[in-house]
């Protein structure tokens, strides 16, 4: 199926649920073209859209948590244990 290490693991059900649909929408959007049930395919098509959509933001969640761990080990390698971070409107 999926990899779900490529989620983090607060979000590996729902990742897990969005990749079943996935493969589910996908069977039936090709049985409506079988049918030339266009108009059905193409629904299920934007429901497919949501489907990686969802599973694009999920994956993007689990890699800037991994880049912010990965930047606060290299400032405690570095001898920074405490830092104060400014947003851009402060």
């Amino acid at each position: 199926m999926n990899n779900l290490d490529n989620y983090l693991e607060r979000d590996a059900g729902k990742a897990a649920k969005e990749i079943s649909c996935l493969y589910d929408l996908k069977k039936k959007q090709e049985e409506a073209i079988v049918q030339n049930d266009f108009t059905q395919a193409k629904l299920l098509g934007a429901d497919i859209l949501n489907s990686l959509n969802e599973l694009e933001f999920l994956r993007e969640r689990k890699i800037n948590q991994d880049n912010l761990r990965r930047v606060a080990v290299e400032m405690e390698n570095n001898g920074i244990t405490v830092a104060i971070v400014k947003h851009s409107y402060e």
